[in-house]
């Protein structure tokens, strides 16, 4: 606006102006540009005046000050072109990054499939050795060559590293408490009769014949020495020994935590194994048999018929679900009196339940539950328990309140800590308590590793950690899945198959003078990091509804109600460890539907 600036020595130059003048200067602006009003005026206007990005005060003659007006000019020019062009592009660019996501998807589901038919051929070439009643051989390779292998723990890591392990040039040792692998998705199921307990259970040696297993618990790790003292369980079956390895892998997973809250161990019920589902069964069905004597009050028979489940994620809502369908179909039927005095309460801490699903799903997760009686209460925090009732405290926007909840059974799904394995582990490490206050504020429960899951501050790499156990310094942290847990195994497995050398700085990388291992690894010299494919999410929610989460990676599809319980249990049917238990579980749904669930304690 050259009549606003003033003359200041031989050229012209901008000047501070008055409040009355720049009022004056911006009118003929506000004219052109209008705020509010009718929209149909306002398009219009806007296409007359297009909207003023930049205003620049400059003198009026530009032969004064040709340089300063020409790069003004010029940054005018300069902004509307990147602005053009960046309205232009930026759909291109989302459009691209979500094309590269989907090629980056797409290249991991083709991997996963080569993977998974490599495993399929050796799986069934060792059924084929197993028929024969022959064991895998070393290829031109001295006995006393072989590879030492020790797996700790049968859970998902484990499982799937016997499933996958290539035994013809290691020696594969395995040592767990319990010898059987847990489907552990359907452990809700178990607790209430929808399937047997036997139908979602493997041995260890049925996933790999050819592995050595001790039915023992680990106590101490000699990461120097390469040795474990592996004590036998129970304890009267023998005295402790040692166990040299070469590899070890820890896969003890996590146990149930109190997260510090007085009387969880004493008085609640937990979900994480077979005798934790065997338990529940008991519970409930006892608390219908004590309410059902005469003897019993009206206040001590609906404190029995009250079942608090602490934990919105998916274990304890699938439970509340599970549980309703045994009260609503089975305990109905024998107990009619007494089926609609039963109440259901979840208890959650956060905002909404399952936290990891999506917003929408998390709503409509809670209305299906409300729809079937179970009173759902989020924002609650339990304070203390007692033999007879959970202090909750409830913040709402009045405030925090405190309830008693008298309870019959309470199953606490709303924390997992270490396993005393793994924190022995982390304190003889230093490198681990480092990391854990620069990355878990101090929390050691659970130990780091790089992207090959190697664990942190050991040199030579000989010891790795899997599942739920393990965690890496990512600033987004995997999801303590069974989903991740499995891949890892079956990476790891793979790693050791094709020859990888572990003790290196660096990537995972073959021996230059072994051509063999090098075509084993489809000509990778370096192996490549663990890269988690995300299959989805699922959880049942009681009266054949469900809600799941299901794609590959960042394509993501959502279903609810019926639909999603359908896919529910295809998938769980699916995914079942074997064909045995495939069948098991198949004739278990059909022979709770047509003759209900099984009511009897022992």
């Amino acid at each position: 606006i050259g009549p606003l600036a003033k003359p200041c020595g031989s050229a012209m130059a901008p000047s501070i102006l008055p409040a009355s003048t720049l009022a004056a200067a911006r009118a003929p602006l506000r004219a052109a540009v209008p705020v509010g009003g009718d929209s149909k005026s306002a398009a219009s206007s806007a296409a007359a005046h297009p909207p003023v990005h930049c205003l620049i005060f400059a003198p009026p003659s530009l032969h004064a000050c040709r340089l300063p007006s020409l790069l003004a000019v010029g940054a005018v020019g300069a902004i509307a072109v990147a602005r053009r062009r960046s309205e232009r592009t930026g759909p291109r660019r989302r459009s691209l990054v979500l094309r590269r996501a989907w090629q980056e998807d797409l290249a991991g589901v083709v991997e996963e499939a080569v993977n998974t038919i490599e495993d399929a051929s050796l799986h069934i070439s060792r059924q084929v050795q197993f028929a024969l009643n022959t064991t895998p051989s070393p290829a031109d390779a001295d006995v006393e060559t072989r590879r030492r292998i020790v797996i700790l723990g049968t859970g998902w890591a484990a499982h799937a590293i016997c499933k996958v392990v290539d035994l013809s040039s290691s020696d594969v040792t395995v040592i767990s408490p319990r010898n059987y692998f847990v489907f552990t998705p359907m452990l809700a199921a178990a607790s209430v009769g929808t399937v047997e307990y036997r139908s979602i259970l493997e041995h260890i040696r049925s996933a790999n014949p050819f592995v050595n297993f001790f039915q023992a618990t680990c106590d101490t790790i000699d990461a120097e020495k390469h040795e474990i003292l592996v004590k036998p369980a129970p304890d009267t079956s023998g005295p402790s020994f040692a166990i040299q390895y070469d590899v070890l892998v820890v896969a003890v997973g996590l146990r149930p935590s109190s997260l510090g809250v007085p009387g969880v161990d004493q008085h609640c019920l937990f979900l994480k194994g077979v005798e934790d589902a065997r338990a529940i069964r008991k519970r409930v069905t006892e608390c219908f048999e004590c309410a059902e004597l005469p003897t019993t009050s009206e206040d001590e028979r609906t404190r029995l018929l009250t079942f608090v489940v602490v934990g919105g994620g998916p274990t304890g809502c699938e439970f509340c679900g599970e549980l309703s369908d045994f009260v609503k179909n089975d305990l109905r039927c024998f107990y009619p009196k007494l089926a609609p005095l039963a109440r259901i309460v979840l208890l959650h801490r956060g905002e909404a339940i399952l936290p990891s699903f999506d917003e929408e799903l998390r709503q409509v997760a809670t209305e299906l539950l409300t729809s079937q009686g179970i009173d759902v209460m989020t924002r609650a925090g339990v304070s203390e328990i007692n033999g007879e009732a959970v202090k909750v405290l409830r913040k709402t926007d009045a405030g925090t309140s405190e309830v008693d909840i008298p309870y019959g059974l309470c199953m606490w799904s709303a924390g997992q800590g270490a396993q005393d394995l793994a924190s022995k582990l982390s304190e003889s490490i230093p490198m681990q308590a480092q990391l854990a206050g620069k990355h878990a504020r101090g929390d050691r429960s659970r130990l780091f590793v790089d992207d090959y899951n190697r664990l942190l501050g050991i040199p030579d790499g000989s010891i790795l950690a899997l599942g739920d156990c393990a965690r890496t310094t990512a600033e987004k942290p995997l999801p303590q899945t069974a989903q991740v847990a499995a891949q890892q195994g079956a990476y790891v497995a793979r790693i050791l198959n094709r020859g990888y050398v572990l003790a290196q700085d660096g990537p995972p990388a073959m021996p230059s003078d072994d051509f063999s291992a090098l075509a084993r690894s489809r000509g990778r010299v370096e192996a490549p990091p663990f890269r988690f494919l995300d299959l989805g999410r699922l959880a049942y929610l009681g009266e054949g509804t469900a809600v799941a989460e299901f794609g590959v990676g960042t394509t993501v599809s959502k279903a609810r109600g019926r639909a999603a319980f359908l896919l529910w249990r295809s998938v769980y049917l699916v995914k079942q460890v074997s064909f045995r238990n495939r069948v098991l579980v198949l004739f278990d749904w059909i022979k709770s539907k047509v003759f209900g669930r099984d009511l009897t304690r022992f």
